[in-house]
């Protein structure tokens, strides 16, 4: 597979996984928690020029124009370069045998960076340690994460067949 092939397919697989990771997300908790996390993101991105990369915490940020698309944007694209990830991890073999065990370590293992890098920043400390409930957080952000390595593997079934 050469390196464009690996960005197409890398791309899809996580773009479609993001997809699948998105619709059950807005099943489990609704479309207003979900979006508005991302304005959150969106937030985020938009603030970093007038108060930096960490927050004290995001929520109080001002609102920011356009947070919306921006977070999800940004969402969508991290979803994809985790796709690329996945694929020069695993090879072409994650697509043409696709093994359920790959996607949902991948996945898994994603987790990690928003618990290291993004809720920090946020200002929610790692692991979203200064928040409230913070393992139920946590335990959501591993379903969440769960669901896209799943969302990967069945992306790779999916891709597979279309080729």
């Amino acid at each position: 597979m050469s390196f464009v092939e690996t960005l197409i397919a890398g791309g899809t697989l996580g773009l479609c996984a993001t997809i699948i990771m998105d619709v059950v997300a807005v099943l489990r908790q609704g479309w207003g928690a979900t979006n508005g996390f991302y304005c959150l993101v969106g937030r985020w991105i938009a603030r970093v020029p007038d108060v930096g990369f960490v927050h004290q915490d995001i929520r109080a940020a001002h609102t920011a124009h356009f947070e919306a698309p921006l977070g999800w944007g940004a969402h969508i694209l991290l979803g994809a370069l985790f796709g690329v990830a996945f694929l020069a991890m695993f090879g072409p073999s994650a697509v043409k045998v696709p093994q359920i065990w790959q996607g949902l370590s991948f996945g898994l293992a994603t987790v990690l960076v928003p618990w290291l890098v993004f809720q920090p920043l946020f200002g929610w400390g790692i692991a979203v340690a200064k928040l409230p409930n913070p393992w139920k957080m946590r335990l959501k952000s591993v379903i969440t994460h769960g669901v896209f390595g799943l969302g990967l593997w069945v992306s790779a079934i999916l891709l597979n067949l279309a080729a």
